[in-house]
């Protein structure tokens, strides 16, 4: 009897033994608990904006594999040959999908997308805390359900190398300038010198014309079809191509580059770059890259019409997609993504915050590294309204970015690009209707 006894009791330890490997009580952030399934497995995660492995690792990987050391967090790399319909079609699972608002048509089309919002609710996540323009975005994406959370934040700022202004005996530039103030510096620092050709000023071309100052959407979200033919559109198109491209050396170096515009490349390895109209985060996804460089940051450069008003906010969603297969225990890892604790850690990167509050918001850039960086320029400018969105602006997006090379070359004038560029979005669009 003794003997069955002891049995009795070793078989219930070992039970509850097994048990206590596989769930776990987490806290809710409110008091109460959320049992969770904590089970050593895999997590997947896919980029919609194409970072690296190294920019991922550095962005969330790390930290998620510090703070959950019983998941695995997989990236899978992406391959331009191998994109999210390929992935998902070969049967790959996906846990979560992250990318900018303007990434996310991508996403919803391969619907892959699940609503969070009672997942949120269960978990008791502050979503109070969070910027609620940031929220406002990410329902209207998602057709006022929410299919992911605002991670981080992103808004277009100049970075410049230092180096470069003073080989050449040129001021460098300030928080403030107009474009016109900035075409004008950019004509000094193009030029070629001893072989090597140098360029005053390039705009990531894609980024300029989603997070416009002037708040213009891709598509009318009534009608239905694209704005791109319009005085508006066409003022940003020569700000943005036709300007910086007067120069002969300009178009010698699209030439050089494949009928390519200059891009990150040219500021990071080539370094013949001055300033780059890019994305506030460059210096933490590429930190190795840009620790070759003497860089400092200033403001977007602001049109007249709109004094002070700088680019769009451009956040990035995580979302959990329907293929998650613990769902719960995903959904404690984005929790951990939109907290003090985690936003703390990103802020300190140069990182900015999703959250309200002041003490995160005010731990941006303080890691040493960035102690001599002009960071307050992310906050010069006012930011200039989210623009509407419509599950087409993926479709019309290919069409916009189409002519800026001719029209960088000069090969085409600007009323015959953008009339190009509406007609042939609105044919897509009608074809994607017809799916």
């Amino acid at each position: 009897m003794k003997m069955k006894a002891w049995s009795a009791i070793a078989s219930a330890a070992a039970i509850v033994s097994l048990l206590a490997g596989c769930s776990q009580q987490q806290s809710s952030g409110t008091g109460g608990t959320v049992e969770v399934n904590i089970e050593r497995t895999e997590l997947f995660f896919y980029s919609g904006g194409g970072d690296t492995t190294e920019a991922f690792d550095a962005r969330f990987g790390d930290a998620l594999r510090k703070k959950f050391p019983n998941y695995d967090i997989k990236y899978i790399a992406v391959d331009p040959n191998n994109r999210l319909q390929q992935l998902v079609t070969a049967g790959q699972r996906i846990d979560f999908y992250y990318g900018s608002i303007g990434a996310y048509p991508e996403f919803t089309q391969v619907g892959l997308q699940l609503d969070i919002t009672e997942l949120a609710k269960k978990h008791n996540v502050d979503l109070s805390s969070i910027e609620p323009t940031l929220i406002d975005a990410a329902k209207m994406i998602s057709d006022g359900k929410l299919y992911g959370l605002p991670v981080f934040n992103n808004i277009m700022v100049t970075y410049y190398n230092k180096a470069l202004f003073q080989k050449f005996g040129v001021a460098l530039p300030k928080d403030g300038m107009t474009w016109d103030e900035m075409h004008e510096l950019a004509r000094k620092m193009t030029r070629n010198d001893a072989g090597k050709q140098y360029l005053g000023l390039v705009v990531s071309p894609t980024h300029v014309l989603r997070l416009n100052q002037f708040s213009q959407p891709y598509v009318d979200v009534k009608a239905q079809t694209s704005t791109i033919n319009s005085d508006v559109w066409k003022k940003m198109y020569e700000t943005y191509y036709t300007i910086p491209a007067q120069d002969q050396g300009y178009k010698e170096r699209i030439v050089a580059l494949n009928n390519k515009l200059p891009y990150k490349d040219d500021f990071l390895k080539d370094q013949n770059l001055a300033m780059f109209v890019y994305l506030s985060d460059l210096q933490s996804i590429l930190s190795k890259e840009m620790s070759t460089l003497d860089w400092d940051i200033v403001s977007m450069p602001t049109f007249k019409e709109l004094p002070g008003i700088g680019s769009q906010a451009y956040p990035t969603l995580m979302s959990i997609t329907n293929q998650a297969v613990n769902k719960d225990a995903a959904m404690e890892v984005l929790k951990y993504l939109v907290s003090e604790e985690y936003q703390t850690l990103a802020a300190k990167k140069s990182t900015i915050p999703v959250l309200k509050s002041t003490s995160v918001q005010n731990a941006i850039g303080e890691s040493a590294e960035f102690k001599d960086k002009n960071l307050k320029a992310i906050f010069y400018n006012k930011l200039a309204p989210i623009s509407p969105k419509s599950k087409y602006d993926g479709i019309a997006e290919k069409s916009y970015t189409k002519p800026q090379v001719d029209l960088s070359l000069g090969k085409i004038d600007i009323n015959t690009a953008l009339r190009m560029a509406e007609e042939e979005a609105n044919k897509a669009i009608e074809q994607e209707k017809r799916k």
